[in-house]
């Protein structure tokens, strides 16, 4: 039986003045809203509509199913039960409102289930209320502190989620007893003892007075959501949806860069839409601080400031942006941050980067993508530093004095030292090691990297690399003078023309031995009746192994952008494969010593690469690898890359020697690599700390090349 109608209003007066406050609230909210989308839609244009399916299944998985931030599980399920109570309230909140015009919503106005669904997530959201007050109130983990504003915002939003749940509850239980039982629900019908025995119009007035109350709290929610911390609940699934499905390990290309006015991003309009509306997306769950190398070793880099300090000079330049003569300005409504004092406002009218974002945060980092690994909302951390240090080298010259000699030499020399590159094949004079001008027709190419051709410690692993492919009789060769820097460090260190010089030449190279998967070889055969260049299809199938991961990911996900199109192995893959198919054969269980394995960022993070390094070292030593708490995707980083082995670390702990006392901790004799980088920050970190007797750092193929020796 549908149960009697109670007016929440009282009359056609009261519901009026509802629907007047009601169409107020949506003003205020939609000109907010508004507001913010046309500041995304004055920044840079960039496209995010590829992948479709792939953007939809992430949907269901990141924001409908909470898949990131159930990582953190004690915060997540509170979280997950929060999301879900906000999303069915919300039906309740229909049916609510309908009550006012003697309406409900079909199927759910007097259904019992959904009244029981609806109520267990009442008190879901209670629960998880309770856990967020915990841990704002006393827990107080540091990753939740913000150095642009305080704590309040989120107590806020936590007394107002309270507020609905709370008179949600008091409605249900009032109504049950103003209609004597007959709008059923289990928090009515559990406090109706306490009620039945109240004047039936007395249940009648506090069922309307908190029915008041109630929609109330839901409008004031709604007109303060988009100016707060919680505008991430409006934007996270369109941040989510709109994720990066080009390859991690890619920068954004710099394009036209000839005839650009500006060459990298010093105000914050210069962002893309997508990486504004990471800051409207920002949780502010300080999650990435807690993953990040830089700022576990005492650097002043917070990951989560660099995204709320973009958003911050957003909201303090949105009246520029959008011109004073524009309709929010007319409104009276210019300032986005109003629950920012007057003080605060003035204090952030500063330069982005060097004011609000320091210069000190974004030339510490080590592009590791550990922020962005654990990012439950899909957020961009790295490219946005990068952005920003493309704008202090190239338009400012300001970058650390130590890597000027670095932009010279590989401009220069094609390296990063003062030598010759006529000198990058001496290191395999007496391996027998062809050219590939010698052997065009080589099935691979092993490109060495500068590290490998010129450091003396890594041409030992380019050596032992060349012995394992001699073993498995590979028809290799390596490009030796021919070859270049890849330009990976001048690229992360903000040099994008540097890089782009260097990526074009080499591409060139690759192309005129024909490695370009997507360039058709060309003869005379292959010319059309008027001299036009028809498609050739290539049958050769040819590859390029490095033992340097920034090379790898640097040929493989970034030449792409300008034309080169390859198939690249990491060497460590490269011999997976070649154990896999019976064409190298070692002594099993040669390796006895116990072992720990450290994943390299450009290819774990970057390139999904964990297993393949394992599965070799298992090969050779049976005890397998004794892993490191931080290990695959939440490997800790060497503190090399971003072109940081080529600066001076001068600020807290050394990252080197905290990751080499994480490999200690594990006992292990061998801490083995697959990283150049790596193998020379751990080198340095383990004399740091005085373990020379205790481990050694060796390459994978070191192993392997001493294991094919005792055969």
């Amino acid at each position: 039986m549908t149960p009697p109608t109670i007016s929440p209003t009282g009359g056609w007066l009261g519901t009026t003045l509802f629907v007047l406050l009601f169409l107020a609230a949506l003003i205020l909210f939609g000109t907010r809203v508004g507001r913010l989308i046309t500041l995304l839609v004055k920044a840079r244009p960039e496209d995010r509509t590829d992948h479709l399916n792939g953007r939809v299944g992430t949907f269901f998985k990141v924001v409908l199913g909470q898949s990131g931030v159930l990582r953190d599980p004690i915060p997540g399920i509170a979280h997950f039960f929060t999301f879900w109570g906000f999303i069915i309230i919300q039906f309740g909140l229909l049916n609510l409102i309908l009550g006012a015009f003697n309406g409900s919503l079909p199927w759910l106005g007097d259904n019992h289930g959904f009244a029981i669904v609806l109520d267990v997530f009442v008190v879901l959201v209670a629960l998880a209320l309770i856990v967020f007050a915990i841990r704002r109130g006393i827990v107080r983990p540091r990753q939740l502190n913000s150095s642009l504003h305080g704590p309040w915002d989120g107590f806020i939003i936590l007394g107002l989620i309270l507020l609905v749940i709370l008179t949600l509850a008091l409605v249900e239980s009032f109504e049950y007893a103003a209609s004597a039982g007959a709008a059923w629900t289990p928090i009515g019908a559990l406090l109706y003892p306490l009620l039945r025995h109240i004047n039936p119009m007395t249940n009648l007035v506090a069922y309307r007075t908190f029915w008041w109350l109630h929609m109330a709290t839901v409008l004031g929610f709604l007109i303060y959501l988009p100016r707060s911390k919680h505008l991430h609940l409006l934007a996270t699934p369109f941040n989510v949806f709109f994720r990066s499905y080009k390859p991690k390990g890619a920068l954004p290309l710099l394009e036209n860069i000839e005839e650009r006015d500006d060459y990298g991003v010093s105000k914050v309009e210069q962002f893309t839409w997508k990486q504004l509306l990471d800051g409207y997306a920002c949780t502010e769950c300080g999650r990435c601080n807690t993953v990040c190398p830089a700022l576990n070793t005492g650097k002043p880099l917070y990951p989560k400031e660099i995204i709320l300090g973009a958003k911050e000079a957003l909201f303090v330049r949105s009246g520029e942006i959008l011109g004073e003569n524009s309709i929010y300005n007319k409104l009276g409504i210019a300032g986005i941050k109003a629950d920012k004092t007057p003080e605060e406002k003035e204090a952030h009218h500063e330069p982005m980067v060097g004011g609000i974002i320091s210069t000190e945060a974004l030339w510490a980092c080590t592009t590791c993508m550990a922020c962005m690994e654990i990012c439950p909302v899909a957020i961009e951390h790295v490219p946005k530093i990068v952005d920003m240090r493309r704008s202090l080298v190239m338009e400012e010259s300001a970058f650390p004095q130590e890597v000027t000699s670095l932009f010279n030499n590989i401009e220069r020399n094609g390296n990063p030292w003062e030598i010759s590159n006529d000198k990058r094949a001496e290191w395999a004079a007496d391996l027998e090691i062809p050219l590939l001008a010698e052997n065009p027709e080589a099935d691979v190419l092993y490109w060495v990297g500068c590290m490998g051709s010129f450091d003396r410690r890594n041409q030992q692993v380019a050596t032992s690399v060349a012995k394992i492919l001699k073993a498995a009789n590979v028809n290799f060769a390596i490009l030796g003078p021919e070859e270049s820097c890849t330009g990976d460090p001048a690229r992360r260190i903000g040099n994008e023309y540097l890089w782009q010089t260097q990526a074009t030449m080499n591409i060139e190279t690759l192309n005129g031995y024909g490695f370009n998967t997507k360039t058709p070889a060309v003869n005379a055969e292959d010319q059309g009746s008027h001299g036009q260049t028809t498609t050739a299809t290539l049958t050769k199938h040819r590859t390029i192994i490095t033992a340097c991961p920034h090379c790898f990911n640097t040929i493989k996900n970034e030449y792409p952008q300008l034309g080169g199109d390859y198939e690249v192995v990491h060497h460590t893959v490269y011999i997976d494969e070649l154990l896999a198919n019976s064409k190298l054969k070692l002594p099993a269980g040669f390796d006895q010593r116990k072992l720990t394995y450290h994943d390299p960022c450009y290819v774990g993070r970057y390139n999904d690469t964990y297993e393949e390094p394992r599965r070799v070292l298992t090969v050779i030593n049976s005890n397998g690898v004794t892993e490191m708490p931080r290990n695959r995707n939440k490997s800790f980083c060497c503190g090399g890359g971003g072109g940081r082995v080529w600066m001076e670390e001068k600020v807290g702990k050394r990252i080197n020697q905290t990751r080499v006392n994480e490999a200690l901790s594990t006992e292990a004799e061998v801490l083995a690599a697959g990283c150049p980088f790596c193998i020379t920050m751990f080198e340095d970190g383990v004399k740091g700390v005085e373990a020379e007797e205790k481990m050694k750092v060796e390459d994978i193929s070191e192993i392997i090349a001493h294991a094919l020796e005792s055969k």
